[in-house]
């Protein structure tokens, strides 16, 4: 894992495991997810896989301290495809930050403590757990934390980024930076609620996550993750209800919900009717139901070329208004690779399109290189 709280000694390789071991998987030719240090406690459950249901209650729920339960969709790698059938092990601190034993622990749990659990995916990709939110290690600077273990139906166990909170005092700027996404984020808020605290976190499979097979990985990996925070940028709107201004998508609309999509193809054509669709959804939900941005990037021009991207800018102006756009906002932003707005939306200068659908200014759901097709529309509309 990634915080190493022990040593690995010669002693480990003659440890016998007991409780329920389960099966090893000979199907596995490649091996993802690089080393993994304890990973293969999530194979010391205390019943076999096929008997886990999708919801745990570790140990410790009913001992004194902040009580948490703590969910989300496990999705396979295109990041909208629920995934069933997914093991999830978790351990963490006691309340005074250490790793308690009960004294009849095997295997790992002589390690990991006895504050551990293991859920299996229900067909809706859910998982869920109740536990007592765990405290920083002792005389540390370190985070509080929760460990993760992912093991899917065809493949060997791995590590993804730990459970973070946000608003813990240790989580600082270079904390931050550390985290590899593997996964997805690990660093999820806490809502309290009639003395629970509540938080959400939704896992992609293979996403970051060394050696995974190419195949089951999306073409391109583009965009900020769902559950993200969408951040502040400054486009030029070109269409809608800021039409001639720099308004900043997020700082006036992010309260409700919406949908962004940052195209990187110079022909608006090949949306023309996904566009217009979207503009007659606008005018039928109401703009406080449904805002809809799409962000061109000026693909293949150069940005100093000022007299360039002014006949430009005036022919995607004409575009807008040749399809009606009174509702539906085009946005203009400098180039793919801008850092100030496509990057640090993490838009991949190589996809056709990054499209995100926030709430509350938070990403909820992620499509890449979308075709634009009326099903795909539809699915997307789903989310509202």
């Amino acid at each position: 894992m990634k915080r190493k709280i022990f040593l690995i000694t010669t002693l480990i390789a003659t440890i016998t495991f007991s409780g329920c071991s389960q099966p090893a998987n000979k199907k596995n030719n490649v091996h993802v997810g690089g080393s993994c240090e304890g990973c293969e406690a999530i194979l010391e459950g205390p019943v076999p896989f096929k008997k886990l249901t999708w919801i745990d209650t570790l140990p410790d729920f009913n001992e004194p301290g902040p009580k948490m339960v703590i969910s989300g969709v496990i999705y396979k790698a295109d990041g909208k495809t629920p995934a069933p059938n997914v093991v999830l092990y978790v351990y963490h601190t006691d309340q005074t930050g250490h790793y308690t034993k009960k004294g009849n622990e095997t295997g790992w749990g002589k390690r990991h403590g006895y504050i551990r659990g293991w859920m299996k995916t229900n067909n809706k990709g859910e998982y869920k757990f109740y536990t007592l939110k765990p405290a920083s290690y002792p005389n540390s600077t370190i985070p509080a934390h929760i460990h993760p273990v992912i093991k899917e139906p065809d493949k060997n166990e791995y590590w993804i980024d730990e459970y973070l909170f946000e608003g813990d005092k240790f989580l600082s700027g270079e904390e931050r930076k550390k985290q590899e996404y593997r996964g997805g984020k690990g660093i999820i808020g806490l809502e309290e609620k009639n003395n629970m605290l509540y938080g959400k976190r939704d896992i992609i499979l293979g996403l970051h996550i060394p050696d995974y097979p190419v195949a089951e990985l999306n073409t391109f990996q583009s965009g900020l993750s769902v559950g993200d925070n969408c951040p502040a940028f400054d486009p030029l709107h070109l269409s809608g209800a800021d039409k001639g201004k720099h308004t900043c998508p997020m700082c006036k609309y992010g309260y409700g919900q919406g949908i962004m999509v940052w195209f990187n193809h110079a022909n608006p054509d090949r949306m023309q009717n996904f566009v217009t669709t979207l503009e007659s959804e606008m005018e039928h939900r109401g703009e406080k139901n449904l805002r809809v941005f799409l962000v061109y990037m000026n693909p293949y021009f150069d940005r100093n070329d000022a007299i360039g991207l002014k006949i430009l800018q005036g022919k995607i102006e004409k575009w807008c208004m040749e399809q009606n756009l009174q509702h539906v906002a085009m946005v203009w932003v400098p180039s793919p690779v801008d850092e100030k707005t496509c990057g640090i939306y993490k838009i991949n200068p190589k996809a056709e399109n990054t499209v995100f659908v926030y709430k509350k200014r938070k990403i909820a759901a992620k499509w890449v290189n979308m075709d634009y097709s009326n099903a795909s529309l539809q699915q997307m509309l789903k989310q509202f």
